[in-house]
């Protein structure tokens, strides 16, 4: 009897080890052909990026800017969802400064690590995504690129962060990167291909 309990454990721990390694697959590496598609952000008008460059310039400078504006869009997600969540565990006490701290550093130090460049025809995309049913490159030039916006949101823009953590997911999105960081302009906010805000607020719902 003992012995077919364990042998039902080991089926069980392998099947969650086979699960967890089928979740992992979408999540792959840059490589050198992909990179020869992204823009050359070496190019000071490219790496600007920017809402101002849309519907002017190079191909380049407009995927660069849609870049810009998803990278955004996937950090605000995960600014909004840090606040939600503290706000949740404290719910209604008076939160200190250094649990925002605490919050908010941990988004750029990890939480955005789960994002990746989505891939379509095993070429990369201009939409950031952690959703984990469809395959994303990850690591190299993707992770440092929202990494380092996620940065630049949270040290040059935490009293705006803040300020707006209560409102809804998509006006939150929309406050961050388009007013404040100004990295998207009306179209590109709201544009599906390049995040996943509406998805993820239907789903925060139905929890």
């Amino acid at each position: 009897m003992a012995s077919n309990q364990t042998d039902i454990r080991l089926l069980l721990l392998l099947f969650l080890l086979a699960s967890l390694l089928s979740l992992q697959c979408t999540a792959v590496e840059i490589t050198q052909e992909q990179h020869e598609h992204l823009p050359d952000f070496g190019d000071p008008k490219v790496a600007a990026g920017g809402c101002s460059s849309r519907g002017r310039g190079d191909d380049s400078e407009q995927v660069a800017a849609r870049l810009k504006c998803s990278a955004c869009r996937g950090s605000a997600v995960e600014f909004h969802d840090a606040l939600r969540d503290l706000r949740g565990k404290r719910r209604g006490a008076r939160i200190k400064d250094y649990e925002y701290t605490e919050a908010l550093d941990a988004v750029c130090e990890s939480s955005i690590d789960q994002y990746g460049l989505q891939l379509r025809n095993n070429l990369p995309t201009q939409k950031f995504s952690k959703d984990v049913s469809i395959a994303r490159a990850h690591g190299n030039w993707a992770g440092r690129y929202i990494k380092n916006l996620c940065g630049a949101m949270y040290a040059d823009h935490e009293e705006e962060i803040l300020q707006h953590q209560e409102e809804e997911l998509p006006r939150f999105v929309d406050s961050m990167c388009r007013t404040v960081m100004r990295v998207c302009d009306e179209g590109s906010v709201a544009d599906e291909t390049l995040g996943d805000e509406e998805v993820l607020g239907r789903k925060s719902k139905e929890l």
